[in-house]
């Protein structure tokens, strides 16, 4: 039974099965009982009719029933299924009605007041019958123990509780197997989305579609959507690894230009051998950076959070060496802390490579601001008051490979990275017009 389909069915058909079978006995038992207590209350009240019709005889020693006292037709038709009895203590029978032709055994002992309701086979004849005790008084006021039995032919109530039964049974089974195809279908109409994502899988598989398109039901929902993060983020590794042969290729075409060069050069100075052991210096790095981003993976949800604050910080005590005789001054309107669920490398990565730029292409300023909305979401935007870039030129500068600035140097692919890298955490990167006149890139995240 590996079939989900299979086990509920059979689940489901067994349980149906036996809730329907104990309902229709539960249901049968209460109809009998229901039956048997009516006919127990008619034998009542035709006993009580009988006791109305009570008298004593000619001596005054006994009861008899007075015939033109009987209301009851069935008590004077002979055969007709009703026969009543009057006994005294000795058991001896002083009265039948007119309807007995067969012999009835006497009841046994019943203390006065007592009813005794059974069901009897008497010549292989299904009956009902009801005794009741009674004392009466005599001539002498003296109580006599008497008894009264009433018979009823019961053939037409087990004839009917038959019919009852069989019909009871046939619209059992009928609902049962109308309930089980309907279970049936209900089954397989909410297995279907468990069929979809195979065909959907098996559409990844061809590559005729990249994710789950499909709209399933909420139990079902969270995988399919943990499935596409799962798919997005192979996608992703398997571009990054791309990106990152390009990058390397790109980044290795200066150093190898220059070790070229010097490999035309008819002797080698102390000069030339410094430059080749900063270009084999530089190459190393290049490739020990890549390697890291290909093998690393930044998963925002289990990222442990960073301090950007304290990323700029450290970032601007580098730069503001590197670029010290700029003498670019740095205005600052940040919180005390900023905490970004974020890979610390890809952080450095990422404001470094902005940090850098600015510092490149600024003349004499650079702001950092930070702005905060209702939602939690932060933007950090660095700005420069250098020449800064044409509307057209500004979605340029992320393509690989691509510099607009030729007379500085660089491989052109920075700025490339720091998109691929924000991509993967949602953060947005824009780029615009800068209010001190250059460019203006910003990032908006969401904070801790």
């Amino acid at each position: 039974m590996k079939s989900i389909k299979s086990r509920l069915t059979l689940v489901s058909m067994v349980v149906l099965v036996v809730f329907m079978v104990l309902t229709a006995i539960a249901l049968e038992r209460a109809v009998v009982k229901r039956a048997l207590q009516a006919e127990e209350d008619g034998l009542q009240l035709l006993i009580y009719s009988l006791l109305a019709a009570v008298d004593q005889d000619s001596r005054g020693l006994s009861i008899t029933v007075s015939e033109d006292r009987l209301f009851e037709p069935g008590l004077v038709i002979r055969n007709s299924g009703l026969y009543a009895l009057l006994y005294n203590r000795y058991k001896r029978e002083i009265w039948r009605s007119e309807s007995i032709t067969v012999s009835f055994p006497a009841i046994g002992g019943i203390d006065p007041g007592e009813w005794d309701f059974q069901t009897i086979e008497h010549l292989a004849t299904p009956y009902f019958r009801l005794g009741f005790s009674l004392q009466w008084p005599d001539v002498n006021n003296q109580l006599q123990r008497y008894e009264v039995v009433i018979w009823r032919n019961a053939v037409d109530y087990f004839e009917q509780l038959n019919r009852f039964r069989q019909t009871l049974w046939a619209w059992l089974i009928i609902t049962t197997i109308l309930l089980l195809v309907i279970m049936y279908l209900v089954t397989r109409w909410s297995l279907r989305p468990l069929q979809q994502i195979r065909l959907e899988v098996k559409a990844i598989e061809d590559q005729k579609q990249s994710g789950f398109e499909q709209d399933y039901p909420a139990e079902i929902a969270p995988l399919t959507e943990n499935l596409n993060i799962l798919l997005k983020r192979e996608q992703y590794q398997r571009q990054r690894y791309r990106n990152a042969m390009d990058d390397l290729a790109h980044s290795l075409k200066t150093p190898l230009a220059v070790l070229t060069g010097l490999s035309d050069q008819d002797a080698i100075d102390q000069a030339h051998i410094e430059t080749l052991r900063d270009q084999t210096e530089r190459m190393n790095q290049i490739v020990s950076y890549q390697l890291q981003k290909t093998t690393g993976s930044s998963d925002i949800r289990i990222s442990k959070p960073v301090d950007l604050i304290k990323i700029v910080d450290k970032l601007l005590s580098a730069l503001e060496k590197v670029y010290q005789e700029k003498g670019i001054v740095v205005e600052r309107d940040l919180p005390a802390q900023i905490l970004l669920r974020m890979d610390e490398g890809d952080c450095l990565e990422v404001v470094g490579n902005l940090l850098d730029n600015a510092f490149k292409y600024g003349k004499k300023r650079i702001l950092i601001e930070a702005s905060t909305s209702e939602s939690r979401s932060m933007t950090l935007a660095i700005e420069d008051d250098g020449d800064g870039l044409p509307g057209e030129q500004i979605q340029q500068i992320l393509n690989r490979g691509t510099r607009l600035d030729q007379a500085t140097e660089g491989q052109g692919i920075g700025l490339a990275v720091v998109a691929d890298i924000v991509e993967s955490y949602n953060i947005e990167l824009n780029f615009s017009a800068a209010k001190l006149g250059g460019l203006r890139s910003s990032l908006g995240f969401q904070t801790i």
